[in-house]
């Protein structure tokens, strides 16, 4: 087409010659051009390619991205469940400070009372040194109530010492002039109760010093849930023989204590004393037979005369640890 054109321009012009050599260069330039069309091509197809793999790489960052950003979003999730169990623990432990707070407050406070009963204590203390001498100082030759002699106290204090606990309780039957409750005091034994029938000179024997608890009550008629140990002394012989039978069988048999003494006179008449009926002896026949007949689950520990009144003297013990009793005795 161009070379038809090339013709009828020679026609026209008459100069083929310069219309040939324009025709060369013509076909040099379209020559030109198709290689470096090819060129850009060739390069824009490069371009293409690299484009491509650009595109692929970037997404596979974002790809990579987007699970680093999942990873993140799983680790804030994560961190914000901790976040609450710590804020869950350190409420709690805000909390057990506080209780720990209140307990070492009441702590604190019974500590004080601790030490304001301790003060307390130690004014007793020294109030009953002073008193003791007023309390021991009575004569025993006067006997303005009931007074046991002083033979036989060593074995029965013994006996207290080696199996009674300080903090025990201890019930005083027939407890007359206190005489066991101001030994017991005297070696600082805390829960001392008394009961007797006769209620003169209460005050001035200082038996309200001396006791926690006074019943003026027959122990025949006595109602109480236990004692450790309960003493008898000389004390059974003021009493009918059935009641006394029926009245230790009741102290054992109901487990009213875990320890019993029992001191009494053998053989020993006695009628009132300063008008006191029930100084009476109405077991005035009493041997070591009598006892053992009567009485087998008593265990003799001592026996002992008294000069003061002329008369021997008994001491018996009785235990849970024994393996008699009035049951198993009959």
């Amino acid at each position: 087409m161009i070379k038809e054109l090339i013709k009828k321009q020679i026609k026209k012009t008459g100069t083929y010659r310069e219309v040939e050599i324009e025709t060369q260069k013509l076909e040099k330039q379209i020559q030109t051009l198709d290689q470096v069309r090819q060129t850009q091509i060739t390069a824009l197809e490069k371009q293409l390619e690299t484009s491509k793999n650009d595109k692929n790489k970037l997404n596979n960052q974002i790809e990579t991205l987007q699970k680093d950003k999942n990873k993140l979003n799983n680790q804030i999730e994560t961190l914000q469940k901790d976040k609450n169990k710590l804020n869950n623990q350190i409420e709690t432990l805000q909390k057990d400070k506080n209780k720990l707070n209140n307990q070492i407050e009441t702590l604190q406070k019974d500590k004080n009372k601790l030490n304001n009963q301790m003060q307390t204590l130690q004014k007793d203390k020294q109030a009953l040194k002073k008193e003791r001498p007023r309390l021991l100082g009575y004569s025993m030759k006067s006997r303005p109530r009931g007074v046991s002699a002083d033979v036989g106290k060593p074995v029965i204090l013994k006996y207290i010492l080696e199996n009674i606990k300080k903090n025990q309780k201890v019930l005083d039957v027939g407890f007359g002039s206190g005489v066991y409750g101001k030994l017991l005091r005297t070696f600082y034994y805390r829960y001392v109760d008394g009961i007797d029938v006769f209620d003169k000179h209460l005050e001035e024997f200082g038996l309200d010093l001396i006791y926690d608890n006074i019943y003026i009550e027959n122990i025949l008629e006595f109602e109480f849930e236990f004692y450790d140990l309960i003493i008898m002394g000389d004390v059974l012989e003021h009493i009918e023989l059935e009641a006394a039978k029926k009245l230790l069988t009741k102290f054992i048999e109901e487990k009213k204590c875990d320890h019993l003494i029992v001191s009494i006179p053998f053989e020993s008449e006695q009628g009132d004393v300063h008008e006191n009926v029930h100084e009476i002896h109405l077991q005035d026949n009493v041997t070591a037979k009598y006892m053992e007949k009567h009485y087998p689950y008593l265990d003799l520990i001592d026996l002992y005369y008294n000069s003061e009144l002329g008369n021997i003297k008994a001491v018996y013990i009785w235990n849970k640890d024994l393996k008699t009793n009035p049951t198993s005795s009959c």
